[in-house]
């Protein structure tokens, strides 16, 4: 099947993937056949061919697949401005929502404080057991160990942003994936 050649508005490009994301329950890869759904079969502004592969990379990029694949799918059919309407869409209803759920635990904080309190053990021991899990999958050895005791304290006791010790992560990894490359070369 081959794509439509009309040019898709951004404003139908913005509602497809706000319907989405508004309506689709359990998020990430449920999202996916829902988008595939829209954008291929009932508009027919993509072929299957084009959203497979468009699928196979957003897999391979970083972040929420459904955000991912909108984002794609939006800049295949409109550029820049299509991505951005694509992701705005993605995320219009859950920031909403999220933004209502913060408002109202604002506002009943005092009422709620005693559950919030009591949901801190829980939330540490899953983000021990997702630490963990993550540890056993991706820590092989020394210099991962190290690595890992550095971002921790420099994030955890030291404050810094995670975002500046994930990006001073990557520069790492890929100076020192370079430098070993030409070691080899040698």
């Amino acid at each position: 099947m081959k794509s439509s050649t009309r040019k898709v508005s951004l404003w139908k490009i913005f509602s497809i993937t706000a319907k989405i994301g508004g309506v689709t329950i359990g998020g990430g890869y449920a999202m996916v056949p829902v988008i595939k759904e829209e954008f291929v079969k009932r508009y027919r502004f993509l072929s299957d061919e084009e959203f497979t592969a468009l699928l196979v990379i957003a897999q391979s990029l970083p972040g929420p697949i459904a955000v991912n694949t909108s984002a794609l799918v939006g800049y295949k059919l409109r550029k820049f401005k299509g991505m951005v309407c694509a992701v705005g869409g993605a995320i219009f209803f859950p920031t909403v929502i999220i933004l209502l759920i913060a408002a109202l635990i604002s506002k009943f904080y005092n009422n709620l404080e005693p559950f919030l309190k009591g949901m801190k053990a829980p939330l540490f021991a899953i983000l021990v057991t997702s630490v963990l899990k993550m540890w056993k999958g991706s820590v092989e050895n020394l210099e991962d160990k190290i690595i890992f005791i550095i971002a921790f304290t420099i994030v955890s006791f030291l404050k810094f942003n995670p975002l500046i010790v994930i990006v001073i992560a990557i520069l790492y990894s890929v100076l020192r994936d370079t430098l070993v490359k030409r070691m080899k070369v040698k």
